[in-house]
Order: C-alpha cells, then structure tokens, then sequence
C-alpha cells in the first residue's frame, strides 16, 4: 500500500500534525516527570541532604538573579 501526498486529505494531515504535537508533549512531560522524581530531587544524594550548594557555588545566586 502506497500512500501519496495527493491522497491525504487536509483535514487528515491535520490530524496526523496534532497527534505528533501530543505525542512529543506526552513524550516531554513523561521524561519530566520521571527526571523530577528519580534524578534531580534524590534524597540520598550528598548535596540534597546538605540543602543544595552554597551562594557562591550557585551560579543563578552568584549573579544576584
């Protein structure tokens, strides 16, 4: 089965946009989600149980932002 572009309709090349669009927000989120959880809020990780780095170690703080 071949499909060509002159086959889609318009309103079927929208749909299949909108569902890419979804699936890389869903895709986006989902690897949000799992970096927050897993990675980047660790209890056990030395430098969160020290309550994160210090002024002058923190670049954003460093710069008075």
């Amino acid at each position: 089965m071949t499909v060509r572009g002159d086959e889609l309709s318009k309103r079927t090349i929208v749909v299949i946009a909108l569902a890419i669009i979804a699936a890389s927000a869903f895709t986006i989120e989902g690897t949000y989600l799992i970096l927050k959880t897993y990675v980047l809020d660790n209890p056990n990780d030395p430098l969160t149980r020290a309550g994160g780095l210090s002024p002058t170690q923190d670049p954003l703080k460093a710069r008075g932002k």
